[in-house]
């Protein structure tokens, strides 16, 4: 059976899927930079390559945290909700399926968008006391039936008191059921 599973992001472009010895060629060889993000089918969310050295059985790497502007991943949470998402010319109606306050993931049989664009979001979630909107921009497309199929997007700008309520409603979902966190 091929673990054909992993996924790169560099320069702007999504690439694969690879298997796990590939991958690792591709990672010591140098063909895929120091930068660039990572993401294994059954992952919710693109981790820095860096992030990733251990999974992937690359011995010897550094595992820390090297540059001060990467995002760090932000607790994550289930939610139920409709969201909107359009650039102006085209749109998908989805359902959220996990969130954060640095972004969602929404599922949607749709795959309109490309990877790097920026989208208008409208979300009405459980739990935020109103409806709201944000630019995100996309940071990946899951095809694969065997996980959630739909558009991973981070958040651009994030009003702080919508962000407080999504990390109380996270913060809540992870006491409620931590094994049910994306």
């Amino acid at each position: 059976m091929s673990d054909n599973n992993w996924f790169v992001f560099q320069g702007n472009q999504q690439q694969g899927p690879f298997d796990t010895a590939k991958l690792s060629e591709m990672i010591t060889t140098k063909i895929i930079a120091q930068d660039a993000y990572i993401f294994k089918a059954g992952w919710k969310d693109w981790r820095p390559l860096e992030d990733c050295y251990v999974e992937i059985g690359i011995p010897g790497q550094p595992t820390e945290h090297s540059t001060p502007e990467r995002r760090f991943a932000a607790p994550r949470a289930t939610v139920q909700g409709r969201v909107i998402v359009h650039n102006n010319g085209q749109l998908i109606i989805g359902s959220g399926v996990n969130i954060s306050t640095t972004g969602i993931f929404v599922e949607t049989q749709e795959q309109i968008f490309t990877i790097g664009e920026k989208l208008k979001i409208s979300l009405r979630i459980d739990g935020v006391s109103r409806a709201f909107n944000v630019f995100a921009r996309v940071v990946r497309f899951n095809s694969d039936p065997r996980n959630p199929v739909g558009f991973g997007l981070t958040f651009e700008s994030l009003d702080k008191h919508i962000g407080d309520e999504v990390a109380r409603v996270v913060a809540a979902k992870l006491l409620a059921s931590p094994s049910k966190v994306g």
